[in-house]
């Protein structure tokens, strides 16, 4: 506690500490701060439910995403699995399997090639004749398992085109397949739909969606980000992409090259009709967080700018009308100061108990003045004794801070000793200014200067008494507290 003992002394001795205007604002903006903290915990828990939402939306839409991997996979085995049962794909006519592949290149934009294989590899028939490239690893799990099989995501040797391919057995009247059907999907053309998909979802502006291969390369991306082109680079140094390959589904935040904090949401894509071991592909979808805590934190300025506005009215309010509150404590002491003076014009000392702190300072005593409140009584009961028609009128009071300063005017008869001093038997009369502070309402301290006592209607007799009046004006100067 000594530690803010000199730092609290110090700050009461400013000047600024001791104005109205200045505690009022204080306290203005003390009572808003309850406000503040309550508005910021809150915004505080506002934003927590915005991410914990946004989180469970950036899951529900990349399994939506991964679902339309899905139906691509299954309506692709559906697709191979129909294709088997057509005779001209298990017949021998190569230029008729060629016409029925080619139309149906047409009639389905996404694919790329459709081939039928034999079990070596070799090509029998295609939609775009000697230029088919065929996986030949899918072509062998093919005929391995005599079952729908999808490729491995990649991004083909050529022009860096990503694909996908599959391949399904076409089952003849023997126990094992001598053919195959294989299909090559432009992962690329699936820009347009992974579009719509978007519009469809609403995504937040910002928001990437993207589908990687099992190495953690890039196989189509919606929108493309900048303007380099990311399809066929691989991601898997970075630490999101890491993330996603070993846990494969999940929600992560994390930093985007762009330096802005996204959330991020992946989950694996398979087929519902393939078996362990086929190819996988992850969609990954980064929203931006400012966009998921834009309501969040448009709602915290809008309270903000609202409690600011409050503040600062209240602010301008206690400003103005501490001059009111000024005035009126500087009415109310002056008002106790008079009522002083009119104990000492009237005796009555029964409510100065109201008005004066037991503890009273007067740097200014009277010869034999007791400490305290007692004190001044006592300085009263000498006043009356020695002027029964004395009093003590205020000319003028001027009120500053917490101190009240009086210009007054002693008159009345002396009758009796006052303290020591011989009475003068006649009308007199002393001009003084005294000083009181206060201090919760009472006065706590005092000073007093008076000038000489002179009579009121001099006389004759004046003139010897020149001495007598100078010894009895110099301790009357003492008693009435002149320094």
């Amino acid at each position: 506690m000594r530690v803010f003992a000199r730092p609290a002394r110090w700050l009461t001795k400013l000047p600024l500490i001791h104005n109205t205007r200045f505690r009022l604002t204080v306290l203005v903006l003390l009572a808003a701060l309850p406000a503040f903290a309550l508005l910021t915990l809150t915004a505080s828990e506002q934003r927590s439910d915005a991410i914990a939402a946004g989180r469970e939306e950036a899951q529900r839409l990349v399994s939506l995403s991964a679902a339309d991997q899905d139906r691509l996979i299954d309506s692709a085995n559906q697709l191979l699995t129909t294709l088997g049962r057509l005779p001209e794909i298990r017949g021998n006519d190569s230029q008729a399997c060629h016409n029925l592949l080619l139309s149906l290149i047409a009639a389905y934009p996404d694919y790329t090639d459709l081939a039928v294989v034999k079990r070596d590899g070799s090509v029998i028939c295609s939609a775009i004749s000697n230029q088919t490239n065929v996986d030949e690893s899918i072509i062998k799990r093919t005929f391995a398992r005599n079952a729908f099989q999808i490729g491995n995501y990649e991004a083909a040797a050529s022009a860096n085109q990503p694909t996908i391919g599959f391949a399904a057995p076409v089952l003849g009247s023997g126990t094992e397949p001598t053919r195959a059907v294989y299909a090559a999907v432009d992962l690329q053309s699936l820009n347009q739909r992974l579009g719509t998909f978007a519009a469809q979802a609403k995504f937040k502006p910002g928001s990437i969606l993207t589908v990687y291969d099992s190495n953690g390369i890039v196989l189509v991306q919606y929108p493309a980000v900048g303007d380099t082109k990311v399809i066929g680079t691989s991601l898997a140094s970075s630490p999101a992409v890491k993330t996603m390959l070993a846990q494969q589904t999940g929600v992560e935040t994390v930093a985007g090259s762009d330096g802005q904090q996204y959330i991020m949401a992946y989950q694996t894509a398979v087929g519902s009709a393939t078996d362990s071991g086929s190819g996988t592909a992850y969609v990954s979808l980064a929203v931006p967080s400012d966009e998921v805590l834009k309501l969040a934190n448009a709602s915290f300025q809008k309270n903000l700018g609202r409690l600011g506005i409050a503040a600062l009215l209240a602010v301008v309010a206690a400003w103005i009308f501490a001059d009111l509150f000024v005035r009126r404590d500087h009415e109310t002491r002056k008002a106790l100061v008079s009522e002083l003076y009119q104990a000492f014009s009237s005796g009555s000392v029964d409510d100065l108990d109201e008005i004066v702190a037991p503890e009273l300072v007067d740097h200014n005593p009277a010869p034999g003045q007791a400490p305290g409140l007692e004190g001044l009584k006592q300085v009263i009961a000498e006043f009356r004794a020695a002027f029964p028609d004395g009093e003590i009128v205020p000319q003028e009071l001027l009120a500053d801070h917490d101190k009240v300063v009086a210009r007054v005017t002693l008159t009345g008869t002396q009758v009796a000793n006052f303290f020591g001093i011989p009475s003068m038997g006649r009308p007199v009369t002393a001009n003084g200014v005294e000083t009181f502070r206060f201090a919760s309402g009472l006065i706590v301290e005092s000073w007093s200067m008076f000038g000489q006592l002179v009579p009121i209607l001099p006389s004759e007799d004046d003139e010897g008494l020149g001495d007598l009046d100078h010894h009895r004006r110099g301790l009357l100067a003492r008693l009435l507290r002149r320094r």
